[in-house]
């Protein structure tokens, strides 16, 4: 129980700005079913967390992480198509809504080579730049 709340607080802090749940039990559900069906370990999360591996050196199976945590909250498409008019949707009337938008403006076009590297692309793009969305 303890990890599985780790890896959802880690995965919820890298996609907050795009991923929200309706509900801390379905976010956890979501992460749960994303990082069993990757393969993702806890010494995975927190090797990304803590920095020791290179955002170039990510393994795909992280990167589809990332992506299937965004396709099943409904923010990105299986083809890797960010779906921004449905977050700007979601948080039309959140507190954070100028957060979200900015983020979206600033991290929402990034492309990888694939749909994994694209949704991991994103993630990074909001780590590194989250604090200038505030």
């Amino acid at each position: 129980m303890r990890t599985t709340l780790a890896l959802t607080l880690l995965l919820g802090c890298l996609t907050a700005n795009f991923v929200r749940a309706t509900d801390d039990k379905n976010t956890a559900e979501i992460v749960k079913k994303c990082l069993a069906e990757f393969g993702v370990t806890e010494q995975d999360i927190l090797d990304l967390k803590e920095d020791k591996v290179k955002p170039e050196d990510v393994k795909d199976n992280m990167k589809c992480t990332a992506q299937c945590v965004m396709v099943a909250s409904g923010y990105m498409d299986a083809n890797g198509n960010l779906l921004s008019d449905k977050i700007k949707e979601q948080y039309a009337n959140h507190p954070k809504k100028d957060t979200v938008y900015k983020a979206l403006e600033v991290c929402g076009g990034e492309k990888g080579e694939n749909a994994c590297d694209t949704a991991f692309q994103i993630v990074s793009c909001v780590k590194t730049n989250g604090h200038s969305f505030e």
